[in-house]
């Protein structure tokens, strides 16, 4: 008597179902995963510039002299950005002289930036030896810049008294100074 043996494998029809499966959680999964990365690119963006003006503060009240978050180009905060304290009262970034005292790449194509509200610089973020956000023309330099993706904007706030906070624009108490 002989017994048949039974061939291990798939059949096509579970194949072409496990592959509809797949693709129908394809296309649910890829989306939310490409929103997931932007809005981690815009918190991480939100959170290095808020250090980088917490860091150029602190220099400033360490070493009493002017301390700048300054763009790496004209083309402005997107360019990325460097802090540094500004040793010989020129209120221009002098490689030889400076103090280099950090510095961020350029952000993802994703994030845009812009000012927002106040009397904030365009291209750069001053703090005076006291801590203070100024211009280098001697007004207050305070202001805000709005950090944005597609359907998602966050808000760098700084204060008159040099204090940078950030928050969800839309969500109650993120307004612009």
């Amino acid at each position: 008597m002989r017994t048949r043996r039974r061939l291990a494998g798939f059949t096509l029809i579970e194949v072409l179902v496990t592959l509809a499966i797949i693709g129908v959680l394809g296309l649910v999964a890829v989306p939310s995963f490409v929103e997931f990365r932007r809005n981690a690119e815009l918190s991480d963006s939100v959170s290095n510039l808020m250090l980088a003006a917490s860091t150029a503060k602190t220099a400033a009240l360490k070493s009493g002299r002017n301390a700048f978050v300054q763009t790496k180009a004209a083309t402005g905060w997107g360019s990325g950005w460097f802090v540094y304290v500004d040793t010989n009262w020129d209120n221009d970034y002098d490689a030889g002289t400076d103090e280099l005292v950090m510095e961020h790449a350029a952000l993802s194509s994703d994030v845009t930036v812009g000012t927002s509200a106040g009397s904030l610089a365009s291209n750069y973020l001053m703090f005076n030896g006291a801590g203070f956000p100024r211009l280098t023309g001697g007004g207050n330099g305070n202001g805000s810049l709005v950090l944005s993706t597609k359907g998602r904007s966050s808000m760098v706030i700084v204060d008159t008294s040099g204090r940078t906070r950030s928050c969800k624009v839309g969500t109650t108490g993120c307004s612009a100074l």
